[in-house]
């Protein structure tokens, strides 16, 4: 059974292009941009590559440039396709040497005779260089090195890389989500703090002013008089003053 690579960006054309080949026995694989096709090819071995001229990023004509100019895909046989309404460069396609074009949308008795003749004659191709695997791997070597340095650039391995991380990203987020787990269950709970419910400042209570002196009453304004005996002036005494002599009173005689 012969396998087919079906290159085109439009959904509607893959459906077609699919239901087409696979009712006439081709085993048909759809992708929908070339880097995705240039990734591809490893794996499906086509015999036939049917690409779109007019896709977003790489074009068919560039396809058709890589798989003619790869010593691992000589057998392959390419068919450049295009819209009605789309431009098409037959001198392009001409300089990429594409086996063959097609008009879209695809109509089954042209598609068919388009991709059968170059079907066999890729199945032949492969023959022959089974028949002799000496001759062909010990010139491939020194042939491959230059088609591939031509046409793998930076978007290409990107396109590699995504690629491979997608394939490989259930087993990464598996892997990540086991070591998460060993590493909390290894982890012993450690009790939550207990944090003290913090208390409120107390205001410090303002000193007491010291008291003012009280207002003097009349009573304390009234001091204590002592009575005083008037003097008597006498003639005999230093200054009419008699010293350490008591004096009488008024009432008393002399």
């Amino acid at each position: 059974m012969s396998r087919v690579l079906l290159v085109d960006d439009s959904p509607h054309a893959q459906r077609m292009g699919e239901r087409i080949l696979s009712e006439d026995g081709y085993e048909v694989v759809t992708v929908s941009n070339a880097d995705s096709a240039l990734i591809r090819l490893a794996d499906v071995d086509p015999d036939v590559v049917i690409a779109d001229t007019v896709m977003p990023g790489r074009t068919g004509y560039e396809i058709c440039q890589y798989l003619k100019m790869s010593p691992n895909h000589v057998h392959v046989r390419v068919i450049l396709t295009a819209g009605v309404l789309e431009a098409f460069d037959a001198d392009q396609a001409r300089r990429v040497e594409a086996d063959a074009t097609l008009k879209k949308p695809f109509e089954a008795t042209a598609l068919l005779a388009a991709v059968k003749p170059l079907a066999e004659a890729a199945v032949k191709s492969r023959a022959t260089r089974g028949e002799a695997p000496g001759a062909g791997k010990a010139e491939a070597p020194a042939q491959a090195a230059a088609p591939f340095l031509a046409v793998v650039d930076s978007e290409q391995v990107r396109a590699a890389v995504t690629v491979a991380l997608d394939a490989s990203m259930a087993a990464m987020v598996d892997e990540i989500s086991r070591r998460v787990l060993a590493a909390l269950q290894a982890r012993k709970p450690e009790p939550p703090p207990v944090v003290e419910a913090a208390s409120a400042p107390v205001a410090e209570l303002p000193k007491p002013a010291p008291p003012l002196p009280a207002a003097p009453t009349d009573a304390a304004r009234v001091s204590t008089v002592r009575r005083v005996s008037p003097l008597r002036l006498r003639t005999g005494a230093v200054l009419g003053i008699e010293i350490n002599r008591p004096l009488k009173e008024d009432n008393e005689s002399e």
